[in-house]
């Protein structure tokens, strides 16, 4: 299995606002949101998450489960920026 590398030069707050532009008007651009957060660790994805919450007043948890659909509905998905502990 491969291992991603995740840019260490990334920007919390400009992920943040692709994000929310990745969630404005008709739809969902999926891609964009599979592009962000499926390229960043944890830590960053910790990072985009609070950058997101002062941008745009949400959670950004809440915000992808409210967006996202069909394949990435139920707790299987992993359509969280964190796991919560177990």
């Amino acid at each position: 299995m491969a291992t991603l590398l995740a840019p260490e030069d990334f920007s919390p707050s400009e992920d943040a606002m692709a994000l929310n532009k990745a969630f404005e008007g008709w739809g969902t651009d999926e891609k964009a949101i599979i592009w962000k957060l499926g390229h960043r660790n944890a830590d960053q994805r910790k990072q985009i998450r609070l950058a997101y919450q002062e941008i745009s007043l949400e959670d950004l948890n809440k915000k992808l489960k409210s967006e996202l659909s069909g394949d990435f509905e139920g707790p299987e998905s992993g359509a969280q920026v964190e796991r919560p502990p177990e």
